[in-house]
């Protein structure tokens, strides 16, 4: 009886992936045949120039596809290529793929640039082929950029994390556990959404440091203002940033005393403790997810008390306020700047200088959540 079931599963897969491979070599055909002929939506028709600047891959929720799909318009202005637009639908056979695809091709100057979209449903169990699909489908000879986005079902950012070229998540979301378990996954480069929203943020706390790195070593607090909400909490990446470039251990976690926001404690390289407390501020209204407010740092300069503050301004949310008080002063206001989710998103892609860095930020930040 074993041997029978096991002979049907088994011819259950071949089966499957069978009609898997249909569905590939029907898009393949469908896409060559549109790309080999000539656009004809001018007088003259003349071959179309295809963009093939990268794959993206965009992973999501049924509930997150339209959202993908005009993500996927904006980017194509400065990224044009192949995009995939995967998701997981329980209500299909589970043993199936449905697959459809467009094209668009717009002028630049003389020249009409096409480019075009893949969209992917999986069956619950044709999931496990999702890897094969995507290599099948995405363009050789270019990167593959795969975007989990919140809703992104696990079974297929965990098939296709290790085969890409790049991985982007926005943290804001996503939980930094389920983060640092794909990370741990892949070799590929991590790219954040939040973690380029945050940069002005990171930047001007480093500024304090430029000419007193000794003062590094002598942090013994660290207060972290974030908007309540109920969203992932943005001091966890903001700690693992911190503690990773100054070599700290995570030692405990867990609510402040009265219950309002989060106490806990950090050992420095030095083996001295750190104390570390984040503080709740009101609801950031206009955004969907929460935003760091403030951080204030207690160190030492040779010897003497030295604090340092980098607080946003009550009445200019957009403007923080930066202060030196004590073994040194100083008092500075700096907008923090806004850019859209497209410009957010692109950066992703391109930037490429703190690929490490925020590998190392997102696992210290998963060790300090998981106390």
């Amino acid at each position: 009886m074993r041997r029978a079931q096991g002979l049907g599963a088994r011819l259950e897969a071949a089966m499957s992936a069978g009609r898997i491979a249909e569905v590939i070599k029907r898009v393949e055909s469908e896409l060559a045949e549109f790309w080999s002929a000539p656009d004809e939506s001018r007088a003259e028709p003349a071959p179309k120039t295809r963009a093939s600047t990268m794959n993206f891959v965009a992973v999501g929720s049924r509930a997150e596809v339209e959202r993908l799909r005009e993500q996927a318009e904006e980017l194509a202005e400065t990224h044009a290529g192949r995009t995939l637009l995967i998701t997981l639908d329980d209500r299909l056979d589970p043993s199936s793929v449905q697959a459809d695809w467009s094209a668009t091709c717009r002028r630049a100057g003389e020249v009409p640039i096409c480019y075009d979209r893949v969209e992917l449903t999986f069956g619950v169990a044709a999931a496990e082929r999702v890897a094969s699909v995507v290599s099948a489908l995405t363009i050789s000879d270019v990167a593959v950029i795969v975007e989990l986005a919140p809703g992104a079902p696990n079974v297929l950012g965990d098939a296709l994390a290790p085969i890409c070229d790049r991985l982007v998540f926005d943290s804001a979301e996503t939980c930094l556990e389920r983060i640092a378990e794909v990370a741990r996954g892949t070799r590929a480069p991590l790219a954040d959404r939040a973690f380029v929203r945050t940069f002005s943020f990171r930047e001007l706390v480093a500024r304090f440091f430029d000419d007193m790195p000794e003062a590094c070593r002598a942090i013994r607090r660290v207060e972290i203002t974030r908007s309540a909400g109920q969203k992932p909490d943005p001091a966890a990446l903001f700690l693992g940033w911190m503690g990773s470039r100054l070599g700290w251990k995570f030692e405990s976690r867990g609510p402040a005393q009265g219950g309002a926001g989060v106490a806990g404690r950090a050992r420095g390289a030095d083996g001295a403790p750190i104390e570390i407390a984040l503080v709740d501020g009101p609801p950031a209204e206009e955004l969907s997810w929460r935003r760091l407010d403030g951080v204030r740092i207690a160190t030492s300069l040779r010897g003497e008390p030295l604090s340092l503050g980098c607080v946003r301004l009550d009445k200019a949310p957009a403007t923080v306020r930066w202060t030196m008080e004590g073994a040194r002063s100083a008092e500075h206001i700096h907008p923090l700047g806004y850019r859209d989710e497209t410009w957010v998103l692109t950066k992703t892609i391109d930037s490429l200088e703190g690929d490490r860095l925020l590998r190392d930020a997102v696992l210290a930040a998963a060790d300090w959540s998981a106390l």
